[in-house]
């Protein structure tokens, strides 16, 4: 009696993966690599940024031995108090001085409550001059930073870590349909919260474990919300 003989596939033979679902699997883990990445090296700037705005702290003195030919340095240079003066914001009270430097015009600079009411006009203060702007205003243990907040590194900063992580939810989410929608969404809301929390952010000079670590929990929300949204529709 002649055997019957079927077709059947050879055991332990697994079916043949198609071209296209490897070049689509390549192609979501290149996203999801050049997002992640581009975000990681936009937070690396967000901390220089953020270093550069007090930089003149750690800065040496100018015409000192620390101070190198050509480097960064500080300048100190003392000023008199011309007038004094209140302005009030939604019942909020800020103060001014008027100080007179001795190598340029007159200029006026926020100070705290305690440092207006010691110092009166006449008197003496002490100004730290970085890259020839007047940094800190200082006397008697009083002191009034005057931070230059870097506006146009804040908005290039957020638009390079808002475009990342559209491109990096789009990447997780893909090749889910809400992948396209969901994703430029999620890239504008990181960009306009990048933007403004850094320029708070270059202005407080918290410690670093708030200032990175607000951020970046903020961020990892809106990309984890997001791709849900996206794999739901």
């Amino acid at each position: 009696m002649n055997a019957r003989i079927e077709d059947a596939k050879p055991p332990g033979r697994r079916p043949r993966v198609s071209g296209k679902v490897v070049a689509r699997v390549l192609a979501r883990i290149l996203l999801v690599v050049a997002g992640l990445s581009t975000v990681v090296a936009g937070f690396g700037w967000f901390l220089d940024t953020f270093h550069a705005v007090d930089a003149y702290r750690s800065a040496p003195q100018c015409g000192t031995a620390a101070a190198a030919p050509g480097a960064p340095c500080v300048l100190r240079e003392t000023g008199r108090v011309t007038a004094r003066s209140t302005s009030t914001s939604d019942d909020s009270v800020s103060y001014h001085l008027s100080v007179a430097r001795e190598t340029a015009p007159d200029g006026s600079f926020s100070v705290g409550k305690a440092f207006y009411d010691d110092a009166r006009v006449g008197t003496t203060v002490d100004l730290t001059i970085w890259n020839g702007r007047v940094v800190e205003v200082s006397w008697h243990g009083h002191r009034a930073p005057t931070r230059d907040i870097p506006a146009l590194a804040a908005l290039k900063l957020a638009g390079l870590i808002g475009a990342a992580s559209a491109v990096l939810v789009h990447g997780l989410a893909w090749p889910r349909l809400g992948a396209a929608a969901v994703a430029p969404a999620a890239g504008f809301v990181i960009a306009v919260s990048a933007f403004l929390g850094s320029v708070m952010l270059f202005a407080a000079q918290w410690p670093m474990i708030i200032t990175l670590g607000v951020p970046v929990l903020g961020w990892l929300f809106v990309v984890v919300i997001s791709t849900s949204i996206a794999h739901e529709i």
